[in-house]
């Protein structure tokens, strides 16, 4: 062959990028939501909203200057962006499309993972909704009496039986106003390896079963544990226990 046209066929070749490596874009964008603290500042920015950099700063545990150059890859990548509030830089995700890609993530990453062990863990809160047995637990039922369905997206809608079933533990879904959020999708749990209820609707089941003293916060912890009320309505209404 022609030495002219191999090294102009090494040149395309090389332009394009190998297969799979840094000349798909889709590369560059995975590889910045492979950092754990910044999967962690999407992932809390896609279940509670836009946030200043003090807010996140103290939600997350990270010093400043750490969280500052993590979220300016970031913001270059694209996956933030940021408003001034006055003196305050507030982050919000920067595509609504995040609040697609993270639930599916959890679910694909649920249903890849080898079969959890039975978890000693305690049942506490994730965010503002229930996670540890007591959300997976409570999440397989809503999901098992049809009052939730589950979608291949990862995001959840509401089942046939809704309405009397969470009703049925103090949840008025006509009530639930997710507004910037999402009204339910998946999260999966660290702890148990499957999946409980995250976005409003969740949020709402857990300060329903709070308000109701179903549930109790341990003071100055995530902890919640499951009252002797609680653990009989939840059997009533739907067979559980945990």
């Amino acid at each position: 062959m022609n030495s002219t046209i191999m090294v102009q066929q090494k040149h395309n070749y090389q332009s394009r990028g190998r297969p799979g490596q840094a000349a798909d874009p889709r590369v560059g964008l995975l590889r910045e939501l492979a950092d754990p603290l910044r999967l962690r500042v999407v992932d809390r920015l896609g279940h509670r909203g836009p946030a200043t950099v003090s807010q996140l700063a103290g939600e997350l545990a990270v010093p400043l200057p750490q969280l500052s150059n993590h979220l300016r890859r970031l913001r270059e990548a694209g996956l933030v962006r940021v408003e001034r509030s006055g003196r305050q830089a507030v982050y919000q995700l920067g595509d609504p499309g995040l609040e697609l890609l993270l639930p599916l993530l959890d679910r694909i990453t649920g249903h890849l993972r080898p079969p959890a062990r039975p978890s000693l863990a305690a049942s506490r809160t994730c965010y503002d909704h229930l996670a540890g047995p007591l959300g997976v637990g409570l999440y397989r039922a809503l999901v098992g009496h049809r009052a939730l369905e589950e979608r291949p997206d990862g995001t959840v809608e509401l089942g046939e039986t809704a309405s009397p079933t969470l009703a049925a533990l103090g949840v008025d879904v006509a009530g639930v106003a997710p507004g910037r959020r999402r009204l339910a999708f998946q999260c999966l749990d660290a702890t148990e390896g499957a999946a409980h209820l995250a976005g409003a609707l969740g949020d709402a089941v857990a300060a329903a079963l709070l308000a109701g003293g179903w549930v109790e916060r341990t003071p100055g912890s995530r902890t919640v544990q499951l009252t002797p009320t609680g653990a009989g309505g939840l059997r009533r209404a739907l067979g559980l226990t945990v």
